[in-house]
């Protein structure tokens, strides 16, 4: 037969492990979504990233293209 002071303890026990566990869900939950979150937000990034070098690739072909003649050149030899 249990005494009263172990029930209480018992009790004690009983809603501190729930509390616990209910922390520990709401804890997962929320690294979960923040998860899933983040890997939304990287590929919306992605995806503006992709743009930017397509719409800038443009860009710099044009100015090579115009400045031709004032840049240094690479692939020309050296003249002996």
């Amino acid at each position: 037969m249990l005494t009263m002071d172990q029930k209480i303890i018992l009790a004690i026990a009983g809603v501190l492990s729930t509390v616990i566990i209910g922390v520990l869900v709401t804890f997962l939950y929320w690294v979960g979504n923040n998860v899933v979150d983040l890997k939304t937000d990287t590929a919306v990034i992605t995806v503006k990233v992709e743009e930017n070098h397509k719409m800038l690739s443009v860009l710099w072909d044009d100015f090579l293209e115009k400045k031709n003649g004032n840049l240094a050149r690479l692939d020309v030899q050296a003249s002996k």
